[in-house]
């Protein structure tokens, strides 16, 4: 996140933050305007949180960014940064990457409908139509994944792009996944707790539909069959959601075991994508949640915990990318307003069904 010149002090500015504050000092800190404050006494019953909110949207519709921290001697301070100015793009790339994503997608489902051990299995079945119905289905955990960010950042007032979607070679589902951009930090800690669990959140739900789905479709078959066809057949670890869904809609039994159909495979890639990113690390989903939840040194070492998950499990170069990025991007910048605790609810509901969620859907690409 960077930042124009702050501004000289100006009263129009004061006066908003004189509506919650009582401003006690005020001063220029390296050409940035920095306010002491305490909150003021008012008729209307008001807690710090939303009294702030109240402060930063107006400040945002003047085009500032303010941010409320507490000192070591817990004094209150306001620092107000002008919002760097950012030059809008149409949606035409957002629309040709969800176009050309679609295409991979569709071309790697093609590729794995097209399998001979399939074909046997599903002789008159079509390979278009098949081809089709994983495409929807893997783009529908993407998209709803992303607009799960999306739809949260514009109830919350955060600024933030379309998704931009990233397409891949077969082999890899068609897709790398997607990304949205976030212009502005959330206005505390709610807010940022909320962006990083609504992706992941959507995106879980959807891959259980989905998995239920693809379970249904797929296929248990003598061992002897798959060794007949072991050209084709290539095992992947299996995350404990897929395993309870597998063992309560296609039951094996002794000698038997499951071939899943092409759709399946897209809820197995719904769950890693969902088990990487509540990783309470640097700036994933689940780094968003850790940061609101435990701060900014409490996000220090959930991310150090998440890199060490991601060697465990088998992902080495994401470790160290991650490790890279971490070590390159500096600290989780956090919300506007980073001194309002965290909601009872988000911390003793919420966090624990986002960690329910992450052991749910973790893959281990090492065997144990």
């Amino acid at each position: 996140m960077g930042f124009e010149e702050p501004y000289v002090f100006d009263p129009s500015l004061e006066a908003i933050l004189k509506e919650i504050f009582v401003i006690e000092d005020k001063y220029i800190d390296v050409n940035v305007p920095t306010f002491i404050v305490s909150p003021r006494m008012l008729l209307e019953p008001i807690d710090l949180k939303e009294g702030f909110r109240r402060v930063a949207d107006k400040f945002k519709e003047r085009g500032y960014l303010p941010f409320l921290r507490k000192t070591k001697d817990g004094r209150l301070v306001v620092r107000v940064f002008q919002r760097r100015a950012v030059k809008r793009r149409g949606p035409l790339l957002n629309i040709a990457l969800f176009v050309a994503t679609l295409g991979t997608i569709f071309l790697d489902g093609y590729i794995r409908c097209s399998s001979p051990i399939l074909r046997s299995l599903m002789p008159n079945a079509s390979v278009l139509q098949q081809a089709a119905v994983f495409t929807a289905c893997l783009m529908a955990i993407f998209l709803l994944h992303e607009m799960g960010h999306k739809v949260t950042a514009m109830k919350k007032n955060i600024d933030a792009s379309l998704p931009y979607f990233i397409p891949a070679p077969p082999g890899f589902g068609g897709t790398f996944g997607a990304v949205i951009t976030q212009r502005e930090p959330p206005t505390n800690r709610d807010d940022l707790f909320d962006l990083g669990f609504s992706g992941p959140f959507v995106g879980f739900i959807v891959t259980v539909v989905v998995a239920a789905l693809g379970l249904y479709m797929s296929f248990v078959v003598p061992i002897e069959f798959v060794m007949r066809w072991s050209q084709y057949v290539r095992f992947i670890p299996v995350p404990l959601l897929i395993r309870i869904l597998a063992n309560l809609i296609k039951p094996r039994p002794p000698g038997y075991v499951l071939l899943m159909h092409p759709v399946a495979f897209a809820a197995w890639v719904g769950a890693l994508v969902t088990f990487l990113n509540l990783l309470p690390t640097w700036q994933l989903d689940g780094g968003h949640m850790a940061r609101a939840m435990f701060g900014e040194r409490g996000h220090k070492i959930s991310s150090m915990i998440g890199v060490v998950i991601l060697f465990v499990t088998g992902f080495i170069v994401m470790a160290l990318f991650v490790l890279i990025m971490m070590f390159m991007s500096g600290p989780h910048g956090g919300p506007l307003d980073d001194v309002s605790p965290l909601s009872r609810s988000r911390k003793l509901v919420l966090y624990p069904l986002s960690i329910a969620a992450l052991v749910l859907c973790a893959v281990f690409m090492f065997p144990f």
